[in-house]
């Protein structure tokens, strides 16, 4: 790339905040985006956690519900591939719905409660009031493709692959190596408003890939390597500049509960970390972006970050930057109020505005799990 091609994409993006415009989709809250500049073309993120901690509904919010909102009345028309390994696609769908029913209704009735699981019914009052929500399903599914029957790198590579090769979208650029002879060096959009995301939901799921040479199974180790490596780097991101979001779980042995010598709890062994990254090994050197989700409830953790989680029980969330490249914001963190019936996130005031003699935001919030 020469001088003039960096000093036009320096010159292009101002234009486009000078205009009102976005060159990166920030994060939901406020406070966070204010240091945090969100997803970018050709980024790598990573969501992380420990099981049942929420990152599923975490990355939904993040990577879909998010997405939408701070895209409308702009130009930016998002495609998002979203590869739900966890769950299928019809229970994807019905956790929006769920989303819909509070943003709409203030309504929280969960996904098992939508399908009258158990001793639950749901009343025809709530099924008008959810058949409302299909308008919202349809404009969702306008930008977004669930896909939950591929599980192997190669497979999901070629299903990406199959979308930009419509000329519709773009073209392939070329170099020349030898006279007859070109290589692949990367790829133009028709528009600069198209913006596409690769959300694999989770990594630890994946089936594990056979290698192209001798079609011998490689170990899971082999496979997160090859996905990450081959194909979101070196493809999704280098060639399609796609905005990719990897949801990657936390080793069971980071929910081991572990004291110090005098038996007090040690809580940083407790939360998200780089080196619990399930099967890591290298793949989190990819990473650029790393953020840990952590519930103290879980461990009857009274106190953390100085919110008094004794109160916000399992509704309280630590969101922790694990790995920064751009913004700084490493070892940096939130607290987040988290409904796990509806998937709903909200960024929680500073400690000392929760703490306030004069303030309820303990009341308010509390009183939002009862709605």
């Amino acid at each position: 790339m020469n001088f003039e091609k960096l000093i036009s994409q320096i010159e292009g993006n101002k234009i486009i905040k000078e205009t009102g415009g976005l060159t990166a989709i920030p994060p939901p809250f406020p406070r966070l985006a204010e240091h945090y500049g969100g997803f970018t073309k050709g980024s790598i993120t990573c969501l992380t956690a420990a099981s049942g901690v929420g990152k599923s509904k975490f990355a939904k919010y993040m990577t879909i519900l998010n997405i939408m909102k701070k895209t409308q009345n702009t130009n930016i028309v998002p495609k998002i591939f979203y590869f739900a390994l966890e769950e299928s696609a019809t229970d994807f769908w019905l956790s929006f719905l769920s989303m819909y029913m509070y943003e709409k209704h203030r309504i929280t009735i969960s996904v098992s409660q939508l399908k009258s699981v158990g001793n639950y019914t749901l009343s025809s009052e709530l099924l008008e009031k959810v058949k409302q929500g299909e308008k919202f399903i349809n404009t969702l599914e306008k930008s977004v493709e669930v896909v939950d029957y591929i599980r192997n790198p190669t497979g999901m590579a070629k299903y990406v692959k199959a979308f930009f090769e419509n000329p519709e979208i773009g073209e392939y650029t070329y170099k020349e190596i030898e006279e007859g002879k070109r290589i692949i060096t990367g790829y133009t959009y028709k528009s600069d408003d198209l913006w596409v995301f690769f959300v694999l939901d989770h990594i630890s799921l994946l089936s594990n890939e056979l290698a192209p040479d001798t079609k011998m199974k490689l170990s899971s180790y082999q496979t997160f390597d090859f996905m990450i490596k081959d194909y979101v780097l070196d493809i999704f991101s280098k060639r399609f500049k796609m905005v990719n979001v990897i949801v990657h779980q936390q080793t069971p042995a980071s929910e081991k509960q572990t004291y110090t010598y005098k038996g007090q709890l040690m809580e940083e062994k407790l939360e998200p970390s780089m080196e619990e990254l399930h099967i890591n090994k290298g793949v989190h050197q990819d990473y650029e972006v790393v953020i840990g989700l952590f519930s103290p409830a879980r461990y009857n953790i009274a106190t953390h970050n100085g919110y008094d989680v004794s109160l916000l029980g399992n509704h309280y969330r630590s969101l922790k930057f694990l790995k920064d490249r751009y913004f700084g914001l490493e070892n940096s963190s939130i607290g987040l109020y988290f409904n796990g019936a509806n998937g709903e996130f909200e960024e929680l005031p500073r400690p000392q505005e929760m703490n306030s003699p004069t303030a309820s935001h303990y009341e308010n919030f509390l009183r939002k799990t009862r709605q």
